[in-house]
């Protein structure tokens, strides 16, 4: 009997909330979920040396590959437009035509083959100038072969001294077609290395 007055005592305590509050530090929590990830904070000296190696050999592979297959150097072939000079406001009437030319430079030795067409006067003359940067007028280095028709064909090679070779790489020598109508340069094309 006193068992049983003892139990509707316990029962006579009002019932634990549905939802238990669980009361714990949350950087506690967050190492405990961390410490069951594996981490590996350092590789082994074993498995360095073997990617080293298999990337190594990798490597000297596709240089070898590519010395069989007979890879060329980089190009050294740079194409540029020939277009219609700059003229005061009165002459812009007077000009016309275009064309395309490729500069290919082996050392300090730069050809220069081009066409060009449509132009209102027949050429009197093709140069390369040096200009200190694109864009920048300067004296003639060359003078080129052309033809002498509106439309027609441009060649010429030119050893480049060092100062030269130095503007040719900041994009500093042209090619200018003269004409009757046009004496300072009837066609231009920069030169612009890649």
């Amino acid at each position: 009997m006193l068992k049983r007055a003892r139990l509707k005592k316990k029962q006579a305590y009002p019932p634990p909330p549905a939802t238990q509050t669980c009361k714990a530090n949350w950087v506690i929590v967050i190492r405990t979920k961390c410490s069951r990830i594996p981490t590996q904070t350092f590789l082994s000296l074993d498995r360095i040396r073997s990617t080293a190696e298999s990337t190594a050999s990798l490597f000297l592979g596709a240089c070898f590959l590519g010395a069989l297959l007979g890879a060329a150097p980089p190009s050294s072939t740079f194409p540029f437009r020939l277009s219609p000079g700059p003229r005061l406001v009165g002459t812009r009437a007077d000009r016309s035509g275009g064309g395309s030319a490729i500069a290919t430079l082996s050392g300090s030795e730069l050809t220069l083959n081009g066409s060009f067409g449509g132009l209102l006067a027949v050429p009197t003359g093709a140069h390369l100038l040096m200009g200190s940067l694109p864009g920048v007028r300067g004296p003639v280095i060359a003078d080129l072969t052309v033809s002498h028709e509106t439309s027609g064909t441009l060649s010429g090679t030119v050893r480049l001294n060092s100062a030269q070779l130095a503007a040719f790489h900041k994009g500093g020598l042209y090619v200018e077609i003269d004409s009757d109508k046009a004496p300072e340069g009837d066609l231009w094309g920069w030169i612009l290395p890649r």
